[in-house]
């Protein structure tokens, strides 16, 4: 494995400047698609790994949710169309003359995401649909996705090929913005901020903006119609929060770190009698819908300094497709290369659908200021060890909960 180096000195500036963050709450509605995309593909593979002894060929990377259609005012709200989950992708059927529970296996994936993430409630008024279009095609044998018989491994066999020509990348440390975002969303939808709150829902979203010294957070906050009765009462939730929000952003340990003016904005779309009201507490209950791959990237974040390319993980097979496995393995590599060496980076990891799993086509390392020797080997060495434990990354996906990961990115760095 060869790597291309490059310094970047731009790599350590995180007070000069601009940044700008973004992180979705676990109530939006792209956040809903990943974490159901990725469950489902997660207690597929495990079904597959229990009942026949290796995971089926699958790849549901297009999870999309359709909103319901509702008349909202203070108080109250009435649905007219219920939500809608789609499942979309290719998906082994059976294996030889026993059908896998495709159905069943997302319904309750569905429910059980649902519920965690925004409530009971929603399920009076939620539909599923499976859409499948596995078939047979001449890059593949007609087994992959109709195989005849249980057997294979449930881990990577020797020489796996990667399924995708993909390019992934992350980078190290986080920005201190990006950990600042994560933790406001997780604090807003914490059952300690919301117990004298009630009322607010889970469709967070949180954009913070650092202009040299001065840090801007806007927060758009969902409340539910029937805790609201009036206009006060929902600027009173609405005051309230802000004023806790504003209190938790000044005395976090990233702000309280570096000389930074901050700002506060909450639902700056409240103009006039205009008013953040969700049924269910997302905006999943008013029409808007959500599709896998517009949510978070791995690290937890969608940032102006990248990472993550353009890759939708949540979904992809585990066992070797590499728009989730090097997706991972650049978070890992970017971790170990700035806590085992102190070298703040950013890497890229190429796959050629066909190739060898653990042999990139092309792996790219920035690091901040220009590598010696003796840290180009180190680097080597832990990109060959980073590789070679793909198949152990499999399979701490296949135990992790998506949920716990969307709430602690970096639970998948622990391999």
């Amino acid at each position: 494995m060869r790597i291309t180096w490059h310094c970047d000195n731009a790599l350590t500036t995180t007070t000069t400047g601009f940044n700008v963050v973004e992180r979705k709450g676990i109530g939006h509605p792209d956040s809903l698609a990943d974490l159901i995309a990725e469950e489902f593909s997660r207690r597929y593979s495990r079904h597959g790994i229990n009942r026949f002894g290796f995971v089926p060929n699958h790849w549901v990377d297009k999870v999309a949710l359709i909103g319901a259609e509702s008349e909202v005012t203070f108080g109250t709200y009435t649905v007219r169309k219920p939500v809608t989950a789609y499942l979309f992708g290719k998906m082994t059927r059976s294996i030889g003359a026993e059908a896998l529970p495709i159905e069943d296996l997302f319904t309750a994936t569905v429910e059980e995401v649902l519920v965690e993430s925004v409530g009971r409630d929603i399920l009076l008024y939620l539909r599923t649909v499976s859409e499948n279009t596995a078939g047979v095609g001449a890059d593949h044998p007609a087994s992959f996705y109709r195989p005849a018989e249980a057997g294979k491994s449930g881990v990577h066999g020797k020489n796996e090929v990667a399924n995708d020509t993909a390019f992934c990348n992350a980078y190290a440390p986080a920005d201190p913005v990006d950990l600042l975002a994560i933790d406001i969303e997780n604090h807003v939808n914490s059952p300690a901020f919301k117990a004298d709150l009630d009322g607010l829902g889970s469709d967070v979203k949180v954009m913070i903006v650092r202009a040299s010294d001065v840090l801007e957070t806007t927060v758009c906050l969902p409340v539910r119609p029937e805790a609201a009765p009036s206009r006060q009462e929902y600027r009173a939730l609405i005051t309230e929060a802000q004023d806790r929000l504003t209190a938790f952003v000044e005395a976090h340990p990233v702000v309280r770190e570096h000389p930074w003016l901050t700002r506060m904005s909450v639902n700056t779309k409240d103009h006039g009698q205009g008013a953040y009201l969700a049924p269910f507490g997302t905006s999943l209950g008013k029409g808007d819908c959500g599709l896998v791959g517009r949510g978070n990237k791995a690290n937890g974040v969608i940032s102006s300094r990248g990472g993550g390319g353009i890759e939708a993980p949540a979904g992809k097979n585990p066992m070797h497709h590499t728009g989730k496995l090097y997706t991972l393995a650049a978070e890992q590599l970017a971790s170990r290369i700035h806590g085992e060496l102190g070298i703040p980076n950013a890497v890229v990891l190429v796959s050629r659908n066909g190739d060898r799993l653990d042999d990139p086509s092309f792996v790219g390392v920035r690091t901040a200021y220009r590598a010696g020797s003796r840290d180009r080997t180190s680097i080597e060495g832990l990109a060959a060890e980073t590789l070679s434990g793909l198949p152990a990354l499999s399979e701490r996906l296949l135990s992790l909960s998506p949920i716990e990961r969307f709430r602690d990115p970096a639970l998948v760095l622990e391999v």
